[in-house]
């Protein structure tokens, strides 16, 4: 994979200006980055977007955007579903790709993804920014060092407390954005494709990305039908998801996310058992655990001396240098594969006592 000229800044798209917005933040901060255009289907947003960053170019359709010869890169921010067209037509027009999280809604998109890089000679980096934290990275350098011994159980989740189910709406300058596809299955909404795929892809990027064996879960969709009712909108997605995941080796992961639940406070929190050592992250705080001379140790790591990039001067970094990023095409297949596995185990809709669906 050849990278850039590092005398030329890399011209950069976004696609999509929900979650893009962001990404255009962070590219106006690389100094080897141009942002050169954006795209997005409702034009007052789009036009709002472009004198607010000044971007000089703008594309109601990411077909059209993706035939600017002077676009070198681009992040698609699009609802899930639509990830995987978005990206094959990006890649095949020469373009490098930071594609947003999760990477797909079915593994046999992700994969088609990833072939699509593949065929093209193109970066492929999903945006799964957990990794980026200094926490995380500090994290992945101990599990390198071996200073945790084998890992052979993680315990992962983010749950919040009641109300925190994704709005139908939401109000921004130039209107109303409808983003109800957050609580559709098929489009790739629920809590699981969303914060399960950050908690999935973080853990598994510590275990070194282990085969799946099995999966063990189940999905509940308890509180989002009334939701969705109230609104006049649907929604079939699950709330809170709950599995087992059993690797070659034998090691495990538990995971445990919800939008909403009668829990005392909101949690994000990975923990690695380990046969050296072992670690816990929770709501930002890290606590390291080992042995020393025949004592039992833990203390609470304050800095961390890290260097640490955003997901997109890691990605802009990847396209000059023409070295593999962080986050593989590889690893999203990986991830995507879990979520869907997870999601076949079932549904629980209406209330725990209601009926399962496949």
């Amino acid at each position: 994979m050849k990278g850039l000229s590092v005398s030329e800044k890399t011209k950069v798209g976004v696609i999509g200006l929900s979650m893009g917005q962001n990404h255009v933040i962070a590219y106006k901060n690389i100094a080897d980055a141009e942002m050169l255009a954006v795209c997005d289907w409702d034009e007052p947003w789009l036009k709002h977007m472009q004198t607010l960053h000044t971007v000089p170019r703008t594309y109601l359709k990411y077909e059209d955007l993706l035939a600017d010869k002077d676009v070198e890169a681009v992040s698609v921010c699009l609802p899930t579903s639509m990830h995987a067209p978005a990206t094959i037509a990006a890649l095949k027009a020469g373009k490098h790709v930071l594609c947003e999280k999760p990477m797909a809604t079915t593994a046999r998109d992700a994969q088609a993804m990833a072939a699509a890089a593949k065929d093209a000679g193109k970066v492929l980096m999903i945006s799964h920014n957990q990794r980026f934290s200094p926490q995380a990275q500090y994290i992945k350098r101990l599990v390198e060092q071996g200073r945790l011994g084998k890992i052979y159980f993680v315990r992962a989740g983010w749950r919040r407390t009641m109300g925190g189910l994704p709005s139908a709406d939401s109000q921004r300058a130039t209107g109303t954005l409808n983003r109800n596809w957050f609580n559709e299955r098929a489009k790739g909404g629920g809590v699981l494709f969303d914060l399960g795929s950050h908690m999935l892809d973080l853990s598994m990027w510590f275990m070194g990305f282990p085969k799946i064996e099995k999966i063990e879960g189940m999905n509940y969709s308890t509180f989002l039908p009334a939701f969705s009712a109230a609104h006049k909108q649907s929604g079939d997605a699950e709330d809170l998801a709950a599995a087992m995941l059993f690797f070659e080796g034998g090691a495990t992961l538990q995971l445990e996310v919800s939008f909403g639940s009668f829990v005392e406070q909101d949690a994000v929190f990975v923990e690695l058992y380990g046969s050296q050592g072992g670690v816990s992250l929770r709501n930002g705080v890290l606590k390291v655990f080992g042995e020393d001379q025949g004592a039992y140790t833990a203390g609470a790591i304050q800095k961390f001396n890290l260097p640490v990039q955003s997901p997109q001067e890691h990605f802009v970094q990847a396209v000059r240098t023409g070295k593999g990023p962080l986050v593989t095409a590889e690893h999203g297949v990986a991830v995507t594969t879990a979520l869907e596995g997870i999601r076949e185990c079932g549904i629980v809709l209406g209330d725990p006592n209601g009926k399962v669906y496949s």
